[in-house]
């Protein structure tokens, strides 16, 4: 009995031994080595909740953060009510991109402290990562609650409003958050952008702040940038030249730096030292209107007229819209003009995207199937409307000839067939050999037989099955047609027996 009692002892110091020396390890930030401890872990340890945390724990240290998720989720398995455990899990659920389950990891843990100041803080700066930035600033603002203000957590309000975009809010936080701790020169620079961003009305507020915190942090580049910028927005351009000037001098070369000192040379008149800057930024980006277009004049005042002609063109060239998004633009007109009804405009505009792209067959194809694809009696119908009747030949016509001189002849063409064979037979009925056509930008043409019998050879014939429907269709056209004639010869009639 003593033995095993003896033994018992020894078992459960030694236990006891293995956790403290786990949670040293941890202590000591020796991760590795609990890591390797770990591998060789019995059911007996992973039924222990100080090891597996201590695992947990030296997982997470390394940054290995979904095998440290599986330890943390075993130790809630075995105390579902630890709040700390449900923080943790919640923290390394966001760092593995388990956003859902975070959510309701910290919620778990508001549901048992709702005034939990760690997960509703966690909480919101998950909402401002998804961005959910209403639901963030209300986190945010609960915390902050009637106290002192919390400079933290107004950045992270004002962080939510810049990226709502709502730059009025974004000032107000910013600034409360400034006036805690004006030595960070990271809030400082913040506030300033955003002060800078709502235009010139607050363009002397910046400057105003740049100083203050240039006097806590006198040499940090970014403020100093940003008093650059406030000069330049203040019209103070000799004042912005001599910092940029500097900042340069110091080392710093980056593009917006360059480029402000000579725009605001150019501007204070120097244009001979504007010159050096404006040729660095070029250099860097060709593309840049504004710049082509001052160094072109500072040349072109100074030294250098054949070259100044030369970037003057090339800012003109560089103003153009990119022809991509100028077809975009006619395309989405034309599809805002067509849902409000204005058809006329629509098509214009259709066409004209068409002809500055037109190997796009697809405009085409819509502009005929689309508003223009009445059946063969109805645009045969001169009385009904003779203007949709020549729009809608042009564009089959236009459709069929793109088609064929881009070989891209389909099987479903013999519906155009049908169409055009129908109108020859029409203008053959009618004794004419040329039929007018209108375009959707107003310009007046006409197709004659011959060029129009070569279009519809080109088609591929109707299918079998399909013949009798046409044939149903040619013969309602003939009896129409005849009703018509015999209606006309009806009036004539009446009118010379009225004129007796």
């Amino acid at each position: 009995m003593k033995r095993f009692f003896l033994f018992f002892c020894c078992l459960t110091i030694t236990g006891a031994a293995q956790d403290i020396s786990l949670q040293e390890l941890v202590n000591r930030k020796q991760f590795a080595e609990v890591i390797n401890q770990a591998k060789h872990f019995t059911a007996t340890d992973s039924a222990d909740y100080a090891s597996m945390y201590a695992a947990g724990q030296a997982y997470e240290g390394l940054l290995r953060y979904p095998a440290a998720y599986n330890y943390f989720r075993h130790c809630l398995d075995m105390d579902t009510t630890n709040i700390d455990i449900l923080n943790t899990l919640a923290r390394l659920a966001t760092n593995i991109g388990k956003a859902t389950d975070a959510k309701q990891y910290f919620h778990k843990v508001l549901e048992k402290d709702s005034m939990n100041f760690y997960a509703n803080y966690q909480l919101a700066r998950l909402h401002q990562q998804l961005g959910e930035y209403e639901m963030a600033i209300d986190k945010y603002r609960f915390l902050q609650g009637d106290g002192e203000d919390n400079p933290v957590l107004l950045r992270n309000m004002g962080d939510c409003y810049t990226r709502m975009e709502s730059f009025q809010g974004a000032s107000l936080c910013y600034f409360r958050a400034y006036n805690v701790n004006r030595e960070n020169a990271s809030l400082a620079s913040a506030l300033i952008n955003t002060l800078l961003r709502m235009g010139p009305a607050t363009a002397g507020d910046a400057l105003a702040i740049c100083d203050t915190a240039l006097y806590y942090n006198p040499e940090n580049k970014q403020l100093l940038s940003n008093k650059g910028m406030a000069l330049y927005m203040n019209k103070k351009y000799l004042e912005a030249d001599t910092l940029y000037t500097q900042l340069m001098e110091a080392g710093d070369s980056t593009f917006l730096t360059v480029k402000y000192a000579g725009v605001c040379r150019y501007y204070g008149g120097k244009f001979l030292d504007a010159i050096e800057p404006l040729e660095l930024t070029y250099e860097r980006d060709t593309t840049a209107a504004d710049v082509c277009l001052l160094l072109g004049s500072a040349l072109g005042k100074t030294y250098d007229r054949k070259r100044a002609f030369v970037l003057l063109n090339k800012a003109e060239e560089n103003m153009k819209p990119d022809p991509f998004l100028v077809r975009q633009l006619l395309r989405y007109r034309a599809e805002t003009y067509r849902k409000d009804g204005n058809i006329e405009m629509s098509d214009k505009l259709y066409y004209q995207a068409w002809k500055e792209e037109p190997e796009n067959l697809d405009l085409l194809a819509y502009l005929v199937s689309s508003g223009h694809n009445q059946s063969h009696i109805e645009f045969l119908d001169i009385n009904k409307n003779e203007r949709a009747r020549q729009k809608t030949i042009f564009l089959r016509v236009l459709y069929m000839r793109e088609s064929i001189k881009a070989n891209q002849i389909k099987p479903s063409f013999h519906y155009h067939r049908y169409f055009l064979e129908t109108l020859y037979n029409d203008m053959f009925f009618r004794s004419v050999t040329e039929e007018p056509m209108l375009a959707p930008d107003g310009k007046k043409s006409t197709i004659n037989v011959v060029d129009l019998r070569y279009i519809i050879n080109q088609l591929p014939e109707m299918p079998e099955e399909a013949r009798e429907d046409r044939e149903k269709e040619l013969k309602l056209l003939n009896d129409m047609r005849e009703y018509m004639k015999k209606q006309e010869e009806e009036k004539a009639k009446i009118k010379a027996k009225s004129g007796e």
